[in-house]
């Protein structure tokens, strides 16, 4: 085994606790046509990765390596690759086989950074703000004075969603799962927070609505806020659900549609059909951190020896904001 083709990687043999997340070494080979070996400087660990691990979204052939974002500098590429080039800072936002210090990956995957953008934002920010900018302007065209509630407000997409939200004039409750997350979540210029932990959505809402509720609600949590979430959406409003990380909520097609509710359970996919798609709206997202509408990213890292722990703190509900990993 060559020392220069060694690569620090997380392997899982089969779904499970975290425990199945095994560190250790492994030799990459030579990128095909369309691929380039990408080194990678930071790497994100998303809601998502927890659920390949423990089961919710099976996988085969295993063992398998999870993770699906990452940003680093590319090292090699393909004959066929043409607009990525050795030396190019690039990061990707849904291409499994992340958890590695270096991998083999299509170039079409790859989205070029900006010069003034770090590692560490880009894969603190890639997938969590295409997901914000994507709800907020496509999914649902956020107006100036809209009153909307955001589950997870102090995670890494709510924060964003509510920060990008104020910036373009909107009302904004958040919801945190416990109450030592409020002064965080306040921190990003919400209007209220509610703690779920000791608050009730309904009544809190109510309150500061004076009983007109909201115009959407943006739901990346699922089955532990649902219901609560209708009780306080106006009729004929919007709801977005975007994330189950409490499991699948039991959905009422009848009550939805005798509210004339829009419901939506939108997927970057269908909104970024091509790459070019893409990379015009990763531009808006930069635009948008370098302007500072989406605040300072000051991701929680851990190194990816110690994934297995910060899956634990991710799935705990003890974590804020974006995590990140480094070698």
């Amino acid at each position: 085994m060559e020392k220069n083709n060694e690569t620090a990687i997380v392997r899982m043999g089969r779904q499970g606790s975290p425990a199945v997340l095994e560190y250790g070494l492994e030799t990459i080979g030579t990128p095909n046509a369309d691929q380039v070996v990408l080194n990678q400087k930071a790497i994100a660990l998303n809601f998502v990765d927890v659920m390949f691990q423990n089961g919710t979204f099976p996988l085969n052939n295993f063992p398998v390596t999870i993770g699906v974002e990452a940003a680093g500098i590319v090292e090699s590429v393909g004959e066929n690759v043409k607009d990525i080039a050795a030396g190019d800072r690039v990061g990707y936002f849904f291409a499994l086989g992340a958890y590695a210090e270096r991998r083999l990956i299509n170039a079409s995957e790859l989205i070029k950074l900006p010069d003034d953008v770090s590692f560490d934002e880009a894969t603190a920010i890639m997938a969590k703000g295409l997901t914000a900018r994507m709800l907020i302007k496509q999914a649902y065209s956020l107006k100036e004075g809209d009153t909307i509630l955001v589950h997870a407000a102090a995670g890494g997409v709510g924060s964003l969603v509510s920060r990008w939200a104020k910036a373009l004039g909107a009302i904004v409750i958040g919801s945190v799962g416990n109450s030592s997350k409020k002064s965080y979540a306040l921190s990003h210029g919400i209007d209220l927070v509610v703690a779920l932990d000791t608050e009730n959505l309904t009544e809190s809402v109510d309150n500061f609505t004076k009983g007109k509720g909201v115009d959407a609600v943006f739901d990346g949590v699922g089955n532990t806020t649902f219901n609560d979430s209708l009780n306080v959406l106006k009729t004929g409003g919007t709801y977005l659900l975007f994330g189950n990380s409490s499991g699948v909520p039991d959905i009422d097609n009848k009550i939805l549609n005798d509210r004339e509710i829009n419901f939506i359970r939108p997927s970057l996919g269908s909104y970024f059909p091509d790459k070019a798609s893409i990379q015009s709206a990763a531009t808006e997202m930069f635009d948008a951190l370098r302007n500072g509408i989406l605040g300072e990213i000051n991701p929680t890292v851990y190194s990816l020896s110690d994934v297995a722990k910060a899956h634990q703190d991710l799935e705990s509900g003890t974590t804020k904001g974006s995590i990140i990993f480094h070698i």
